[in-house]
């Protein structure tokens, strides 16, 4: 006879909710949730991953700006609000949301960067 995986355990076993034990469930909170602004709630979002190819230059430019951000701070900061690379090109693409660029007339990356003036 085969032996489960388990051992003839129950996965209420593992989640140490107990077969005799009655669950309670508490009512929701009354509370009004306060406003959150775009920006807020965008900053707050799981993050996703994104695979980019940037020139050498602009490595080394985040890698060093983001280094300098970090040392600009006298006293510890915690991980979760250190600055690093990410964060600028986070940064960078607000800039873009928030740029008064025309996107209908822009057809390349030159397009664009003449309506930065860059």
């Amino acid at each position: 006879m085969a032996k489960s995986k388990m051992g003839g355990m129950k996965l209420s076993q593992f989640s140490g909710i107990g077969s005799n034990q009655a669950e309670t469930i508490e009512p929701p909170q009354e509370s009004t949730p306060e406003p959150v602004s775009v920006k807020e709630s965008a900053s707050k979002e799981k993050p996703v991953f994104i695979n980019i190819k940037i020139s050498r230059e602009q490595h080394e430019w985040l890698s060093d700006t983001a280094r300098t951000v970090r040392d600009n701070n006298t006293e510890p900061v915690p991980p979760g609000d250190r600055v690093y690379p990410q964060h600028l090109i986070g940064v960078a693409v607000e800039l873009l949301q928030n740029s008064d660029v025309d996107w209908s007339q822009v057809k390349n990356v030159e397009d664009l960067r003449q309506q930065l003036k860059l």
